[in-house]
């Protein structure tokens, strides 16, 4: 399970649809790639991270999805399941503690999985922000759109994962662009771990 999947950098990233700039290349190790760019409407940047690995797509899917139940005393940087929406349709929430004077951010997920063919999965990602009551004094963020995109080849899955939103607030665009490489990169070494565990248990 990997317990940081959607909110390693999830108050780190800006919200907009115009005005995309190309991609630049920020880091490549590992077999990881992670691109920036900038958004003309937002002083914040979206990011893409890039992997391949030697399992099937559906170990890649079945690690997307895992996390433990949703409780009351949630921790933060962990994202808990709460419920599903239907067959496809999951909703998740993560908590972030936030250094004072920074106020606390929580968000509500909603996982779509758009199978497109028997080697191609799609999961959008968007903001579900009345998906649960709002929790003490955190900051609920509203706007977030992204998504995860498999694709296997010869029992190699291609993984693409894009995402941006508006952390709410007054968070410094310096600081939170400063973190855009670290987070998905970190994320992104999780499941790389977690898939080969996975593989070789079941070997």
């Amino acid at each position: 399970m990997i317990k940081k999947i959607y909110l390693i950098v999830w108050v780190l990233i800006g919200f907009t649809m115009h005005g995309q700039e190309k991609w630049k290349l920020k880091k490549n190790a590992k077999g990881i790639q992670i691109y920036t760019r900038s958004l003309d409407n937002s002083k914040f940047k979206e990011y893409k991270a890039i992997t391949s690995l030697d399992v099937k797509m559906e170990s890649v899917l079945d690690e997307l999805l895992a996390a433990p139940d949703y409780i009351e005393d949630c921790k933060a940087g962990v994202s808990y399941y709460v419920s599903a929406y239907s067959e496809n349709q999951h909703v998740f929430y993560a908590r972030k503690d936030l250094p004072w004077p920074l106020q606390d951010r929580d968000i509500v997920t909603l996982l779509t999985v758009e199978r497109i063919s028997d080697k191609k999965i799609k999961l959008h990602i968007e903001s579900l922000p009345e998906g649960i009551p709002a929790r003490g004094k955190s900051i609920r963020i509203k706007e977030l759109m992204g998504f995860w995109l498999l694709n296997e080849t010869d029992g190699v899955t291609h993984i693409t994962q894009q995402l941006h939103l508006n952390p709410e607030g007054s968070l410094p665009p310096a600081i939170v662009n400063s973190l855009l490489v670290k987070g998905p990169f970190k994320t992104f070494m999780e499941l790389q771990h977690a898939t080969r565990n996975k593989t070789s248990i079941g070997s």
